[in-house]
């Protein structure tokens, strides 16, 4: 069938009747995106579901880009996983059209990949070009997941009229300064695996706009794709070296910036980390600024997006208010299994805001979350204890800090005056191990193998635990310090450590020195200058047993999670070489008007 200028495939599913046809969705500046349509088998209008992803609308493999028979659909096994959630054929049989389409430079898609940077505009294009169409009724809702949450969050922040409601889940919504630069550092592990695993699905107009304007020829392109894979199975495999990471020529390579085939396939790749400075790109990424409109926000407790999940809900729930958080156990990608749940609220939600259905949604209290952080046994884990809250942190939150002492103690009371100091040397940083991670090993992993480096940094050690102490909100560490490098970065971790001696890691973050404000004024470090600076290490809902301790440990790596900083002092470290690098003497002040605490929320 022939529609203008463009060929629709479509057909009609066999089992469910559903009608299904595939188009191009002309943006404003001409580029074409692959878009399929479902809508039930009975009916003229409905109310749609709208996801955009970069990782396929058809078989992953780039197979069938246009096929619209064989569109994504979850796994039998895992109804609940994916990027595009739910799939077509549960969301037509519950009465709506679903749209899905793959963002700019993927896989079907024309253009070239910019990584988010023109999701909201091509959000935009998109929801208008739908409310243009005769089967829909003009309420329409948007749903994602990890990357596909990102897109969603773009798209609503344009405040498109016919937008009603949305669902993100385990994605950024303000990808810059949440997750690429938090802390004003380089978050290094998800941009390096991510980038590379996805060379795959660039699509063939952005290939080739990145070959024309690099010079090369195709042989160079797929000799290029072929060294890029050959790089992320070493980057992947670093994992178990001894030591992890820093072994490897491949993490450690400097330059960040033009890093081999990865930059060449990707090079918006340079683009991501050459802005150190909160500026005008990064604030164009913070789409929850200008959200209005009800949504639907998970995460989970060691999800790289937790922060940024949990601060849309938070301020888009004191500006709008009609905003749901839940937060459950493990890692990013424990929320596609069907035991993440406590029930499935999808339907509820969409059903209440586009078609008027009651939905006991509405009458609960806004945040759900998990009581444990961590569960070592996912395959049992039952979502049967989770908790209602009005607010995040819970009612009965409070703020008690503990301040590090000379001595290497948590303490209530700051106590005598005194300094003490350790070496960071970037040729040879401290593995990162465990935490909010993506590509490598996340959760609460024992800290022990990576005390051994020879210059980890400073350890404080509260006493044994007399009775059950739960950490429910925020936690941030307030640190005086001073180092004879006019730059370099500073990192917290909270570990509890079990009876057994067990060091888990519960929380950490970083913050740069000369960016210690989180704004666009630089302040380097002087000789001799004692500076303040907090490190927020986010968020936790955990219960630390009778006999356990608190610890904090202070250091200046936690590779690759994060970049290392150089301590060169200059101001875009993407560009540093390796004779760039300074070795950094860095100093912890306690007591008296220097006094370094922790600031932690309990119950």
């Amino acid at each position: 069938m022939v529609c203008g200028d463009m060929m629709i495939s479509e057909f009609v599913d066999p089992k469910t009747g559903a009608r299904c046809h595939q188009t191009m969705v002309t943006m404003r500046d001409g580029t074409r995106l692959n878009t399929f349509v479902f809508r039930p088998a009975v009916g003229e209008r409905f109310p749609v579901i709208l996801q955009r992803t970069p990782y396929g609308i058809a078989e992953q493999d780039g197979s069938a880009n246009y096929d619209v028979s064989k569109a994504w659909l979850p796994a039998q096994a895992e109804p609940l996983s994916g990027s595009i959630l739910r799939g077509w054929k549960n969301i037509t049989s519950h009465g709506y059209a679903a749209v899905y389409q793959d963002t700019r430079g993927r896989f079907g898609s024309e253009g070239e990949d910019r990584v988010y940077a023109d999701d909201a505009s091509d959000g935009w294009d998109t929801l208008e070009w739908i409310s243009q169409q005769p089967w829909t009724n003009g309420r329409v809702g948007m749903s994602g997941s990890s990357a596909g949450a990102t897109t969603t969050y773009a798209a609503v922040s344009t405040r498109h009229p016919s937008l009603q409601a949305f669902w993100a889940q385990v994605g950024g919504s303000s990808i810059y300064e949440d997750v690429v630069c938090e802390g004003q550092s380089i978050e290094m592990e998800r941009l390096w695996l991510w980038v590379a695993k996805n060379i795959h699905g660039l699509s063939a107009s952005h290939r080739e706009a990145v070959r024309t304007r690099a010079g090369l020829s195709e042989i160079e392109m797929d000799e290029a794709a072929t060294r890029a894979l050959a790089r992320y199975e070493r980057l992947d495999a670093a994992r178990h070296d001894i030591p992890a990471y820093t072994s490897s020529e491949d993490w450690m390579r400097l330059p960040l910036l033009d890093y081999p085939d990865f930059a060449v396939w990707q090079p918006f790749l340079n683009e991501i980390i050459s802005h150190p400075l909160p500026d005008a790109f990064r604030t164009a990424h913070n789409f929850r600024d200008a959200i209005e409109i009800p949504g639907f926000h998970v995460t989970t407790w060691y999800d790289i997006f937790l922060t940024s999940v949990i601060a849309a809900f938070t301020e888009i729930q004191m500006r709008v208010g009609n905003q749901r958080l839940w937060i459950g156990p493990n890692d990013h990608y424990f929320i596609y299994k069907e035991q993440f749940w406590p029930r499935d609220p999808y339907f509820d939600w969409f059903g209440y805001w586009l078609k008027d259905e009651i939905s006991p949604l509405l009458d609960e209290a806004p945040v759900y979350f998990a009581p444990i952080s961590w569960t070592d046994d996912p395959q049992g884990y039952k979502a049967v204890s989770w908790i209602y809250a009005n607010n995040w942190p819970p009612y009965g939150a409070r703020k008690v800090p503990l301040h590090l002492t000379v001595k290497g103690a948590l303490e209530p009371q700051a106590t005598s005056v005194g300094s003490l100091e350790y070496i960071y040397d970037p040729r040879n940083p401290v593995p990162t191990h465990g935490g909010r991670n993506m590509a490598i090993d996340p959760g609460p992993l024992d800290q022990r193998q990576v005390e051994l480096h020879s210059n980890y940094g400073l350890v404080y050690r509260g006493e044994p635990l007399d009775a059950p102490m739960t950490i429910a909100g925020t936690v941030y560490v307030e640190l005086h310090v001073s180092s004879d490098c006019s730059d370099t970065d500073f990192i917290a971790k909270l570990i509890e450590e079990t009876q057994d001696g067990e060091a888990k890691l519960l929380m950490d973050g970083v913050t740069r020195a000369m960016l210690r404000n989180g704004t666009d004024k630089v302040e380097y470090l002087q000789p001799g200058e004692i500076v303040k600076l907090t490190i927020s290490l986010g968020h936790i809902y955990h219960t630390l047993e009778v006999a356990s301790c608190l610890r904090v440990d202070v250091t200046s790596s936690n590779f690759p999670r994060r970049a290392r900083n150089t301590n060169s002092g200059n101001l875009d470290l993407a560009k540093d070489s390796d004779a760039d690098i300074r070795k950094a003497c860095n100093t912890v002040y306690h007591g008296g008007e220097t006094a370094s605490q922790i600031m932690l929320t309990v119950l």
